[in-house]
């Protein structure tokens, strides 16, 4: 099997396949539709340590 591993800014991943920053929730909503453990990384929306109102909904639109 082929080795898969990268290194990502002092990160070690078993591979580089990752989801898009937002569109996957926190991963675990997607549970029964993927094994998550296939995935390198589940990449979130941005935190941060104080709140903050960000954008109002709807943020899709045709």
């Amino acid at each position: 099997m082929t080795n898969t591993c990268v290194n990502i800014a002092g990160v070690s991943l078993k591979n580089p396949v990752m989801t898009a920053s937002g569109t996957f929730g926190s991963g675990m909503e997607y549970g029964e539709f993927f094994d998550l453990s296939e995935l390198g990384a589940v990449v979130t929306k941005g935190v941060a340590s104080v709140p903050w109102q960000g954008n109002p909904t709807p943020r899709i639109c045709n």
